[in-house]
C-alpha cells in the first residue's frame, strides 16, 4: 500500500521590523523605486517581503540602459507561456515577464 506524505509549502516570511538589516533593505528597495520611477521606467509591482521590483517589459531597454553598469546575478525561469527574467541591482531584484520564444520549448 503506498504511503501518503504531505509536504509543507515553503513560507517566506515577512521580514522583521525589529532585524537590524530591516531598515537597510527597506531603504535599499525605497531608493532604487524612486530612482526606476524617475527614470520614467513602468513599474507593475512591488513586493518588499520578497526583495522584488517588477517592471513593464516595454522598459526593459530603458531599464538596461539606465541602471546596465549596475545589473549583478541575471538569470531567467520559464513556466508555461512566459518566461521571468530577474537582474539584482544594490541588493534589489529588478523582475519582467516575457512571452517564451518558440525555440525555448525544445
Amino acid at each position: 500500500m503506498a504511503a501518503l506524505y504531505l509536504v509543507g509549502v515553503p513560507v517566506t516570511l515577512p521580514p522583521s521590523i525589529l532585524a537590524e538589516e530591516f531598515p537597510v533593505k527597506l531603504s535599499a528597495f525605497n531608493e532604487l523605486t524612486r530612482e526606476i520611477r524617475g527614470a520614467g521606467i513602468v513599474i507593475k509591482h512591488l513586493v518588499f517581503v520578497d526583495n522584488k521590483i517588477f517592471i513593464d517589459p516595454s522598459s526593459v531597454e530603458l531599464f538596461t540602459r539606465r541602471f546596465g553598469h549596475e545589473l549583478r546575478r541575471m538569470r531567467s525561469s520559464s513556466r508555461g507561456r512566459f518566461t521571468c527574467h530577474t537582474a539584482t541591482v544594490r541588493g534589489v531584484d529588478v523582475a519582467w515577464y516575457s512571452l517564451v520564444k518558440e525555440q525555448d520549448h525544445e
